[in-house]
């Protein structure tokens, strides 16, 4: 019984680990997002912010230059 306790024991450390390593990558990709649209938000007359992930562009943040309306708008997308 208590070998079986052992090996269930170690199978939810396993489980646990892996959901708290998958928690905390997805918030700091949350974060970093969160960073490079207040970069570009802080440009001043429009133009774009790039997320670079292993030397290739991930993420290409862009703020456009306002809008008849003055409003200003930032458009994300993934770079392909």
């Amino acid at each position: 019984m208590l070998v079986l306790l052992f090996f269930a024991m170690r199978r939810s450390k396993g489980i646990v680990k892996l959901l708290v390593e998958a928690h905390v990558e997805t918030r700091a990709e949350r974060e970093q997002r969160a960073t490079m649209v207040a970069m570009a938000q802080s440009l001043p007359d429009g133009g774009a912010a790039a997320r670079f992930e292993e030397g290739r562009p991930a993420w290409l943040f862009r703020k456009d230059v306002a809008d008849p309306a003055g409003r200003r708008t930032i458009a994300t997308r993934e770079a392909a």
